[in-house]
């Protein structure tokens, strides 16, 4: 796995994006017990590319929401061969919680106003998302290998914290979590990264 020196990077995208930033500097959120976590990881291929996906998805009865963090490691393709930098980001979005009985189709994220992520490894703020069409979610991504390994590092050892914030209704929730993901799901997403090939 990567070891970088710690680093704390800030990216200013806005005044939008600040007010997330801003809450987790002030907020004193209570750790979130893993059993309120549920893990994922995901290969997504095509043509122009290759991804590996880890996810976190952080219920929170409490708020009747399920926050959703996924970090993303990924190359683009050129003629069908895995071609030039890995590109390194996350997206954050928030859906409202759904009783397990009703067996319905994921719904759409709901509207926020600003998203962030901090760790002592990492710090970036979020921002809309525009191109597909605006799903609600909000992304980061950075093609720096150095501020990369900080990201992957900080969610493989499942230390930081994720906030947003939202206006209808007002609400600015920020959740910390201390503890990494089980050695199956780090397997699994390590064995996925391998084949992005060498990517540091």
């Amino acid at each position: 796995m990567w070891r970088r020196r710690r680093s704390a990077m800030i990216h200013s995208l806005g005044c939008v994006a600040a007010g997330a930033l801003s809450a987790l500097v002030s907020a004193h959120a209570g750790t979130v017990s893993p059993d309120r976590i549920t893990y994922d990881v995901k290969l997504s291929e095509d043509r122009t590319a290759k991804a590996c996906l880890l996810g976190f998805a952080v219920k929170d009865d409490a708020a009747g929401e399920t926050v959703m963090f996924q970090l993303v490691v990924a190359r683009t393709k050129r003629d069908d061969v895995l071609a030039g930098p890995a590109v390194f980001g996350f997206t954050i979005a928030v859906h409202n919680l759904q009783p397990v009985a009703a067996r319905r189709p994921q719904a759409p994220a709901l509207e926020i106003t600003s998203a962030a992520f901090a760790s002592d490894r990492y710090t970036a703020a979020a921002r809309a998302r525009t191109v597909p069409l605006a799903d609600g979610s909000w992304v980061a991504s950075t093609l720096d290998a150095a501020e990369g390994a900080a990201l992957v590092d900080a969610a493989i050892e499942g230390k930081f914290q994720i906030a947003y914030t939202r206006t209808r209704p007002i609400a600015a929730h920020t959740y910390e979590l201390a503890s990494p993901p089980p050695l199956e799901v780090l397997w699994r997403f390590n064995g996925c990264i391998e084949g992005l090939q060498a990517i540091e």
